[in-house]
């Protein structure tokens, strides 16, 4: 009787892990939603989505989600899985974006305007060849980038698709020493200045606090990024 109980209770932990599983490789509705209304609301839209939850998709991590408006109006959403599991769908916003229908209605005038060739995910490098101008009619004019050289070697912020004006905020700010850069800890003690190598475990800008990993010693450290191959264990030292 002992054993047939026990057997049972193994079944239904195995169920649970099989079930556990395959949610945690799906992606549903109301997450989907809720990223949507978000995103709309990042972009200065009134959002009103509703997908229902029990709506299943492969899972797509936040970074290789690419969400865009096919309507111009902000009223019909793309959502895009860009990898491991490309997939798509497009959901209608039900909130209507009377203040984006006034000002395009007032204003129509285009503006050439930076965009990307081909949609790219979150974390991709921007090369010249990526860009190409075009004219187009935008609502937000402060912060647009104007100029290629401003953004090449830059690293998108998040998905971004093809054709869409391209601002300053899209963008990766730039730190003084980025994270797993290779860099020197320099520890200076009277007329003693000790060089070691390490790599740098955050991002910092100058005299920002860093935590460095010794090379040699494997002995993680905290300092002060002093230029972009320095880092400097005492704020006075030179």
């Amino acid at each position: 009787m002992e054993i047939k109980i026990m057997k049972i209770i193994f079944f239904f932990i195995f169920l649970s892990f099989v079930f556990d599983s395959k949610a945690s490789n799906s992606i549903n509705g109301k997450q989907i939603e809720d990223l949507v209304n978000t995103w709309l609301t990042e972009n200065n839209q009134s959002g009103n989505v509703k997908i229902l939850e029990s709506i299943k998709y492969p899972f797509c991590k936040k970074n290789d989600l690419l969400i865009s408006d096919i309507s111009g109006s902000f009223n019909l959403i793309k959502v895009n899985c860009l990898h491991p599991n490309s997939w798509s769908l497009i959901t209608r916003n039900k909130s209507k974006n009377k203040k984006l229908y006034s000002l395009k209605d007032k204003n129509k005038k285009k503006f050439t305007v930076l965009t990307l060739k081909s949609s790219k995910s979150a974390g991709a490098t921007i090369n010249e060849e990526d860009l190409i101008p075009i004219q187009k009619s935008v609502i937000i004019k402060d912060n647009l980038v104007e100029e290629k050289s401003n953004i090449i070697g830059k690293k998108l912020k998040s998905s971004i698709s093809s054709g869409r004006a391209l601002y300053h905020s899209n963008f990766e700010k730039d730190w003084l020493i980025e994270k797993n850069s290779i860099i020197i800890i320099e520890n200076r003690v009277g007329s003693i200045t000790i060089k070691e190598e390490g790599i740098a475990l955050n991002n910092a800008d100058f005299m920002g606090k860093i935590k460095v990993k010794n090379i040699k010693s494997g002995k993680i450290i905290n300092g002060y990024a002093k230029n972009e191959k320095k880092v400097v264990l005492k704020t006075k030292q030179n």
